[in-house]
Formats: C-alpha cells, structure tokens, sequence
C-alpha cells in the first residue's frame, strides 16, 4: 500500500546524495509560554443545548480515514434536532479526537466549521495529494532544505498542509471554547506514547499554542515513519512557572493501588526533566492509538473518573452520553496465502504496520466496552448524591467501521483502498456514503435519536 511513497523517498535519496551541499535550515521552533497562568485549561464548550455529551474519535488510514470521517459528520450534520431545521445534532459535537489521517478531516472542521461541508472533499479528498506533495518536495528549494540535518521530509508535509489547507492558523483555535474540542494527537517517538495537543500539554512543556500552527500538529499526527521524518519540538519545561494538578502528585504515589494512572503520570512526568529530554520527536499518532480513542481513556484516568471528567468539561447536566468512535481500519488481503510465492518487501511491509493497529484496536475497544457498566454506575451515583437527581444517563458506544459494511464487495474494496493521500477514483463517495449509512443504520444511533424524540413529547 505504501510503494509509491517508498519509490519517491529513493528518488529523494539519491537526489540529496548527488546535491551533497549541506543546508542550515532549521524546523519551525514552537516559542516558550512567559507565563503558564495564561494559557487556560481544557474548558467546556459553547453548547447550544447543554443536554448532549457528543464526542467523536477519527482513526488513522490516510485518506481513506479523512473520507470516512467525513461522511459521519456529514450525516451528523442532515441529522435535525429541530423542526425548522435550525438545529442540528452536529452542532452538538462538543470533542473530537483524532490521530493520522482522521486528524486532516476533524482540524479542518474545528477551524471552519460548516464550510467542511461545501469545499473540503474537493480541496482534499478529490485530489492527488500524492502527486501534489511529490512534486512540492521536489521543488529545488526544497530539496535544499531538506540536506539539513535539522529539517525533514516531516516539515515539508507541515508547510504543504500550510499551504493546502490550514493557512497560518494557531492551534489554540482547536480548544478555544468557541465550537467543538479538537484534539490532535501524535506519537513520542522516544517516550513511546500518545502526545496530544491540549492546552495541558503546551502547558507542561511551556510552550505557546497561539504561536504553534495547527498544519504542524497534523503534519506530526500523519508522519508515517521511514516515508516521513518525525515532527520536532522544543521541550520549554520548568521556564513558565506551570504547576501540574492535583491528580498528578497523588498519581505518582499509586504505584499499587492505581497502576494506569500511575503510569500516566510517570509518563508526563518525563517532559517536566527538560535538562535530559529537551527536545520532543513526534511521528504518526496511530501508532500509540490508531482510533483516538485513547485519549478520552486517559483523561478518565487522569480525572478519576467519568464524574470529575464531565465536571471539568461543564458536562455534568448532560443527559446523553454519545460516543462515537470512527474506525476507518484496512484489511491486508489475503491473496498471499493462496500462493507459496514469497510476499514481496511492500506485502511483508504492509502486513507488520496492519496487523499490530488492528489486534490494538480491538483491545481499546473492548477495555472501554469492559468499563462502560461502571462509568455508568459511577455517573449515576454521583449524580444521585450531589444533585440530588438519581435518573440513569444512557450511553450510547457506537463504531462506524468499514469492516461491517454489510455489501461483501464494497466492504472489501473500501477496506482495501491503499493508506496514503491518493484514492482511486470513486473510492471517496462510497467512503463517505458509508460513513453516512453506518450511522445512520446504527441501533445505538436510532435509540439515540428515538430517546431524544421522546423527550420532546
């Protein structure tokens, strides 16, 4: 799936073998935060309503999860919440979180809401991005750029995303209470785990979000690695005077009684020792979590639960809870096994990248379906005690899933569509045709819907 890319990389290769010069440039520093009391944290959203929690998490898979994640929320946005068509259930989109390709789709949406819908199939899912990329990499000036051995193919794709799509906007826009949370996330590279660009993070590391580009937090989301070189970054950590919250100092003490969220802590714990860790290399946010799903786990760790997590948000009167995991995984065929050839280097390739994402996927997803009882039992109680209301909140845990489209031959031609930024002709509309009728035809998406008509009557 990814041969195309790894013949363009060769031609690079050779082409900076022959140019030999050397060049200084550098990648785009993120500058440091003066003072961590101005970048507020995570807060709740403009919700017009304020009686549905929706969040939403985009997988990876190129375009091909940028195409699916588009259909959902084209569906969520003809799903009508009123009868004048004034309202509708995308306007109830309170957090989206999103890795790889599915990160191209939900940025865009937090930067410009409804216009995804009118122009950015034919900026992006209509396009040879490949080709376009290829030859902006191409480009002499760029090629002399990228003999520096401080700026990468990694910078390259933040400057055509720049370019394409995102202008120069800061990716404080993303989380600044005006619309939907957007969540980017990546992968640290040497710590081995998911970086999301939060304001707690940017706050951890001192670094200033409305001087950090939205293109380059997608760009770090989507480096594949060997086809792009990691995103960098500067860790600022300990010059913004930044406390961490309470959760964290209780968490590093819970070594046997609360392992995850002890580990978590450990984990962010690493960017405070700026001295041995000042520099932060993020490549391709799938490969911590390819569903972005990980993200609401461990915040629910983070917060001690879904109770303290709805509070934080301003979420708590929240009457549904909707859930709605986007997974736009491919299948590797199984043509190989039908023949004693030996797959070539590309199949092999292919295989390794596909089949660790998927065994993951299927864990995180069945330890949240694990925990759902309790969360719920949890919100339930809590809510008993401190509003003195004891009604259930319904959750709703819906996947859209190209692996349960019911038309054998579609399902195997969609899950089957090449992970880079190209798709075959046609494969865009029934990528999104099948985002669209997954949700609609979901049976947690029409007791959802049914729920809220009845509580009109």
């Amino acid at each position: 799936m990814i041969k195309p890319y790894m013949k363009h990389l060769l031609l690079l290769s050779v082409i900076l073998i022959i140019t030999g010069c050397a060049s200084t440039a550098h990648f785009p520093d993120n500058p440091p935060l003066k003072h961590a009391d101005m970048l507020p944290s995570a807060r709740g959203v403009s919700d017009s309503r304020n009686d549905i929690l929706l969040a939403l998490t985009f997988s990876g898979g190129g375009s091909r999860a940028s195409a699916l994640a588009y259909g959902v929320l084209e569906q969520l946005h003809e799903t009508p919440l009123s009868a004048d068509l004034s309202q509708r259930l995308v306007d109830e989109v309170d957090l989206i979180s999103s890795v790889s390709g599915g990160s191209i789709t939900a940025a865009y949406y937090g930067l410009y809401g409804d216009r995804l819908f009118s122009d950015f199939k034919s900026r992006f899912l209509d396009m040879d991005i490949e080709s376009e990329l290829t030859a902006y990499t191409l480009n002499p000036m760029t090629l002399s750029r990228l003999s520096s051995e401080t700026y990468g193919t990694g910078d390259v794709l933040d400057e055509f995303f720049s370019n394409l799509l995102f202008s120069d906007a800061s990716i404080d826009k993303l989380f600044d209470g005006d619309g939907p949370h957007i969540q980017i996330n990546a992968t640290d590279l040497f710590k081995g785990g998911r970086f999301g660009f939060t304001p707690e993070q940017f706050s951890l590391i001192c670094s200033d979000p409305t001087a950090f580009p939205v293109s380059r937090a997608v760009a770090a989301s989507c480096a594949v690695p060997l086809l792009f070189s990691p995103v960098t970054l500067t860790n600022h950590a300990g010059s913004c005077g930044h406390v961490p919250p309470p959760w964290f100092y209780t968490a590093l003490l819970e070594d046997e009684t609360n392992i995850r969220r002890h580990q978590r802590a450990l984990f962010l714990n690493t960017y405070m020792d700026q001295e041995n860790h000042p520099y932060i290399h993020l490549l391709d946010g799938g490969l911590s979590d390819n569903l972005g799903l990980r993200a609401i786990i461990d915040r629910l760790i983070e917060e001690g639960g879904v109770w303290n997590t709805l509070k934080k948000f301003n979420q708590q009167k929240a009457r549904h809870i909707v859930i709605i995991v986007v997974n736009a995984a491919s299948i590797t065929p199984s043509k190989w096994e039908q023949s004693k050839t030996s797959p070539p280097d590309s199949a092999v390739l292919d295989a390794a990248t596909t089949i660790p994402l998927t065994n993951y996927n299927f864990e995180t997803m069945e330890y949240f379906r694990d925990n759902l009882p309790g969360w719920q039992k949890e919100v339930t109680n809590s809510q008993c005690r401190e509003q003195k209301n004891c009604n259930t909140k319904p959750v709703y845990l819906i996947e859209i899933s190209l692996g349960d489209i019911p038309d054998k031959a579609l399902r195997e031609r969609l899950t089957q569509v090449p992970t880079g930024f190209k798709l075959p002709e046609g494969s865009a509309d029934e990528l999104i045709n099948a985002g669209r009728e997954l949700l609609r035809s979901d049976p947690e998406f029409i007791r959802l819907l049914k729920n809220m008509a009845m509580e009109k009557r």
